[in-house]
């Protein structure tokens, strides 16, 4: 009997049998790949999906016989490290996945490849750092370091060397960090009646992720008001920590478990207690609903969790088939750009999140259904940028084609992908979720709900007199939230330019920042904008952390870096520059030197080592001012057994900004 071509039956998904040490045989391996990669090559229906195809087509095509026997098997590992199991392929292209006799699950097959060469060779740094999600979520939102990992990660400077000593690209837009995280400042609302409906349980539990607990909290508030407007009594899930996919996409299958150890229980609990478990970040949701379950699947408490695990917009769906949603919408939205991420799709869930957005009066949606190209930690690698562009290319065009109002997707990450894709545009990124906040009208003064097309507000002009930029912040200075998201784009452009005049670098890996009132009024509004912080007791305690960092007119104040890429050879220095802080100094010409008073809000080192980040205080006298601003030579430096460097002259540009911050007497 003939071989049927592909299959009128829905896909089917094996278990992964990576208990079993076959698993990891190199030649079982090599066998599969060849087997799968050969009717690949015979097919090439999956070509214009991702990179990982084009280049075994192109090995194939490139080899002496045309055929996959002549090619180098060393070079097959190039399709591997392509591949970032995005499940497209499986999904909607291969005509000969299970139950077809041929039996292709490519995605599975290049996990295994990819777990073969963790367990031989394990990562590098650099992929165990992308991959620690968790880890470094923790270290990034300490409140001494948060701002300047922010600095760090938008200072061309410092991302050229990230490029070169860590392959993070040096042009990839990288998230932010927050410093109140979602999980210690949620305050979900457990007091309603818990009413269940014929496909939705009437009562929720929320698995934040690393991504929103970190990066976006912001995103996990309005799913949370999103709730309380509905009177679906919520809470937060007790303890939880990464969901393990970067892992498992790393191919750390061992940590998958680990991680699967720590969560389940928690999460099992919720379950049976009748919760729906939402997660507000697409890869996280499929890794309980579908990855979890297919590497265990006789773990009953793992089955449990994946049958209660919902992506919040399908909740909302089934909420609404239960004529159980809210529909009371008061403010309609225009056009929005939306983007279903490959891992929603993968669910099989439909386009609900459209469907939702459908029901605001007045709201054109139009949907892009293809991968952007950014998937996880791939897109932002050195050796992945340019391709992840590439492959976004299509996606940016079609999100840009509607001149939208916003642009949108489920995956945050693949949001900001898009964004930096299409470049300049009048469309507002914002998350589905916030966008269904908005047009409920929920306590929406602190966001920009109005048309991109609107009028744009005055911008902030950062050449002001000397005495506006000493004016303190006070509360009725600072921009509501939804005027500060209309300038935004442009203001932070400004502030970036008037940063670049207040950069002292002493030698090669000390930087000083100097700050003023606009630099700090800058990461108030940023602070206020992204933890959508609007509640009066919580901007007075941003003004009040903030404030004391602005120069008083007779002083100068200023964050103080010691950047060296390599952390290794970072935590080493450390232990040497032990009271480094205190030996930088400031020299007006014809006067002593002016060494720093460091770190008055708390201490920043040991005994044993100093801390990376600093904060000074040049105080100078009278006579010191007076002589800067008659045009004596202003030099700085640090002067201790373990670094020495200077700037004999601070060049011109930057002195004239920092005599902006002194007031003569």
């Amino acid at each position: 009997m003939a071989t049927r071509e592909g299959s009128l039956e829905a896909p089917k998904r094996h278990p992964i049998d990576w208990k079993n040490p076959d698993f990891y045989n190199e030649t079982s391996l090599n066998q599969e790949m060849e087997r799968v990669f050969d009717i690949c090559h015979g097919c090439r229906r999956c070509v214009n999906l991702c990179t990982a195809f084009p280049r075994l087509f192109d090995l194939i095509d490139e080899s002496a016989t045309g055929e996959l026997d002549s090619v180098d098997k060393n070079q097959l590992g190039e399709v591997v490290d392509r591949c970032y199991l995005c499940d497209m392929c499986f999904m909607t292209k291969c005509p000969y996945v299970p139950p077809h006799e041929w039996n292709i699950d490519f995605p599975h097959l290049m996990l295994r490849a990819k777990a073969v060469k963790y367990k031989n060779k394990g990562a590098g740094f650099r992929d165990q750092l992308l991959s620690n999600t968790d880890l470094m979520g923790k270290l990034a939102t300490i409140p001494v370091v948060v701002q300047t990992v922010n600095t760090i990660n938008t200072t061309p400077a410092t991302r050229k060397l990230m490029d070169s000593m860590l392959g993070i690209h040096a042009d990839r837009k990288l998230p932010e960090y927050a410093a109140n995280k979602f999980r210690s400042s949620a305050q979900p609302n457990d007091t309603f009646a818990v009413i269940n409906g014929a496909r939705t349980p009437g009562k929720i539990a929320i698995y934040a992720t690393c991504y929103i607990n970190y990066n976006e909290p912001g995103i996990g508030h309005d799913l949370l008001k999103i709730l309380e407007h509905n009177e679906i009594p919520t809470c937060l899930v007790e303890k939880e920590a990464c969901c393990g996919m970067p892992k498992l996409e790393l191919g750390d299958l061992e940590t998958v478990e680990k991680l699967k150890n720590k969560n389940i229980p928690h999460l099992l609990k919720l379950a049976q207690e009748g919760y729906a478990i939402l997660s507000p970040v697409p890869s996280c949701t499929l890794m309980y609903k579908q990855e979890l379950p297919l590497m265990f699947p006789d773990d009953e408490s793992v089955q449990a969790v994946a049958a209660a695990m919902f992506d919040p917009f399908e909740y909302l769906s089934l909420r609404n088939q239960d004529n159980l949603l809210k529909t009371d919408f008061k403010k309609s939205l225009g056009t929005v750009a939306y983007h279903i991420p490959c891992h929603q799709r993968v669910q099989n869930i439909g386009k609900k999140t459209r469907d939702i957005l459908q029901l605001i009066p007045n709201t054109n949606i139009n949907v892009v259904e293809r991968c952007s190209g950014h998937d996880g930690t791939w897109g932002v690698k050195s050796e992945h940028f340019a391709d992840s562009m590439k492959i976004g290319r299509p996606v940016f065009k079609q999100m840009a084609a509607s001149n939208p109002d916003y642009i949108s997707s489920d995956c945050a990450i693949a949001a900001r992908h898009i964004e930096q894709g299409i470049g300049e545009s009048k469309a507002q990124k914002l998350h589905p979720l916030t966008l269904l906040w908005m047009a409920y009208g929920i306590n929406t003064d602190h966001i920009d709900h109005q048309p991109a097309a609107d009028p744009d507000p005055p911008i902030i002009n950062i050449s002001q007199p000397n005495e506006e930029l000493m004016t303190p912040m006070t509360r009725d200075s600072l921009l509501t939230l939804e005027a500060y998201a209309k300038i935004r784009k442009d203001f932070r452009a400004q502030v970036m330019a008037h940063k670049k005049n207040r950069k002292i670098f002493l030698g090669e890996n000390i930087t000083l920042i100097f700050e003023d009132a606009l630099t700090i009024r800058y990461q108030v509004q940023e602070m206020l904008h992204v933890e959508r912080i609007f509640q009066e007791e919580e901007i007075i305690h941003e003004l009040e952390t903030y404030t004391p960092l602005i120069p008083s007119g007779s002083n100068w104040k200023a964050t103080m870096m010691i950047e060296y890429p390599d952390p290794n050879i970072r935590a080493a220095k450390l232990t040497t520059m032990v009271g480094i802080e205190d030996k930088v100094w400031v020299k007006i010409a014809g006067f002593a030197p002016v060494y720093a008073i460091a770190d008055e809000d708390l201490e920043r080192e040991t005994s044993e080592k100093t801390s990376s980040v600093h904060f000074l205080r040049f105080e100078l006298t009278s006579k010191m001012i007076e002589s800067l601003h008659q045009g004596a030579v202003l030099s700085m430096g640090v002067d201790h057994p373990a670094y020495h460097a200077s700037t004999d002259i601070v060049d011109a540009s930057t002195r004239t900004s920092l005599l902006n911050d002194l007031s003569i007497t």
